[in-house]
């Protein structure tokens, strides 16, 4: 077969790929398992700023302390199989072949079970029929989000796979890996606690003079969403082979939570809702410290904090400070998927 490339709206698709949202195909005869992933993390801090301003030099400074508790628990699914690539392998190259070749199969699997032929395009001529009818198939969607994610899933994965002759063919091998995706009705939970207190000394324009100021951040949020549930944000691929660092979560995901703002100076204080930020350097610990670790386990770390601990970037100057994070984690076989997960 000559291998074509890919165009249109399927190659927009598999460039912004991610692992699909799918249900299993009828008359699979594997059997479906549902693993709980719940992650616990605590974020203890402290900060300094200070303004290199000529006119008042070391004269404009805070100080920050913060702490905040997060608490996620979802679910994820497996259909059951053993595959034998990594679909989360740390080399990109790789898990993109893994990517492509399982949303093929899983496509074709499919079509199949709807009684419906799969068979890839040989010729320049038949790709572009292909993607006309792709194209006829999104303007019959009307719009519909949900159904232009389907229909450009499918023909992503059927134009991806000319560029993988074997996606369309079973392994012969023994696989090792399980992959748990996203799936409708996957229960979850999540609690986000945080507070956050800086005092010190700023420049205000107003005032035109120095004046002290405090913030103060508070949140307790439980199940805050953006619109998504919590199992969406999720891939997780066990090797079952590695009895030690057997788990692989390509991204941590943690919900922001909405909290009370309080910014006083000059003795004005102003009141206001909003999401609360949470540290980028402890989002991308636990997202490092995930992609490859033991089923369940703990660990720990103290990292720098070059930003701001309220997330605001417009004061300029020099931030210094530690996180003291810690983390706790488990990715288990729910044994009573009809009991609602608790955190």
């Amino acid at each position: 077969m000559k291998l074509l490339k890919p165009i249109g709206l399927a190659t927009a698709a598999l460039s912004l790929m991610a692992v699909p949202h799918m249900g299993l195909a009828q008359g699979d005869d594997h059997t479906p398992v549902v693993y709980a992933l719940k992650i616990v993390a605590t974020v203890d801090a402290t900060q300094q700023w200070e303004k290199n301003d000529p006119e008042y030099p070391g004269e404009q400074w805070s100080k920050a302390k913060g702490k905040q508790r997060y608490e996620i628990l979802t679910e994820l699914r497996s259909d059951g199989r053993l595959e034998v690539r990594n679909l989360l392998h740390p080399d990109l190259d790789t898990r993109l072949e893994a990517k492509v070749i399982f949303l093929a199969r899983t496509v074709a699997r499919q079509m199949r079970a709807e009684g419906k032929e799969v068979r890839l395009p040989e010729t320049e001529a038949e790709q572009a029929e292909l993607n006309e009818q792709m194209y006829r198939e999104m303007r019959a969607c009307k719009g519909e989000a949900g159904c232009s994610n389907e229909v450009s899933q499918r023909y992503s994965a059927l134009f991806a796979a000319m560029q993988y002759p074997e996606a369309m063919e079973e392994d012969t091998v023994p696989g090792r890996f399980m992959y748990f995706l996203p799936f409708d009705g996957c229960r979850e939970s999540s609690r986000v606690q945080m507070a956050l207190a800086i005092d010190g000394v700023r420049y205000n324009k107003n005032e035109r003079d120095l004046v002290e100021f405090s913030e103060r951040r508070s949140a307790d949020t439980v199940d805050a969403s953006d619109g998504m549930t919590l199992c969406e944000h999720f891939t997780v691929v066990v090797d079952t082979e590695d009895e030690e660092n057997g788990l692989y979560v390509e991204n941590v995901f943690v919900p922001r939570p909405v909290g009370i703002t309080e910014y006083t100076e000059n003795g004005h204080t102003t009141r206001e809702e909003q999401s609360q930020p949470m540290p980028p350097a402890a989002l991308d610990w636990m997202t490092e410290t995930l992609r490859h670790a033991p089923l369940s386990g703990k660990a720990s770390a103290t990292l720098p904090l070059p930003m701001s601990l309220n997330g605001n970037s417009t004061w300029l100057g020099l931030w210094k400070g530690e996180a003291d994070v810690e983390m706790e984690w488990s990715f288990i076989a729910v044994e009573e998927p009809g009991e609602p997960v608790q955190p």
